[in-house]
């Protein structure tokens, strides 16, 4: 895996479409972030690594939109299908914000706070990747 790549939006979609999940460690205070930074937000720091994330993680938020974007409602999300997406505890600490996959706005309280889940990856027609979590 090529860790030289730059911390760029660019260099973390391009891992998401090698389906790998990434994040960036400060080599001053060892903080994790996912998805990455080229500055550490904490200690200011710019000594960033790239560390490869499991992807297993636990929900600690969840919602369904109805409202979207049009990019959404291209897919064909609306008030008809609502959007689900939470904010996931990954094990190694960082907490990241993707939309859950697998789970319909009628089946949400099938997936409860605590609940365990794991990361997956889905190209849009346009090619972007987009990180999405599973139940477990």
């Amino acid at each position: 895996m090529d860790d030289t790549r730059p911390f760029t939006d660019h260099s973390y979609a391009a891992y998401l479409a090698e389906e790998c999940l990434m994040g960036a460690r400060c080599g001053d205070c060892g903080t994790l972030f996912v998805p990455p930074r080229s500055l550490c937000p904490r200690c200011y720091g710019g000594s960033m690594s790239w560390e490869s994330v499991s992807g297993l993680g636990q929900v600690v938020a969840l919602t369904c939109m109805t409202m979207v974007s049009p990019a959404l409602a291209a897919e064909g999300y609306g008030a008809d299908r609502p959007y689900c997406t939470g904010v996931i505890l990954l094990e190694e600490g960082p907490r990241v914000v993707a939309r859950l996959a697998g789970v319909d706005s009628d089946q949400v309280g099938s997936l409860e706070i605590g609940g365990a889940v794991q990361a997956g990856f889905e190209l849009l027609p346009d090619g972007t990747p987009r990180l999405v979590f599973r139940p477990a």
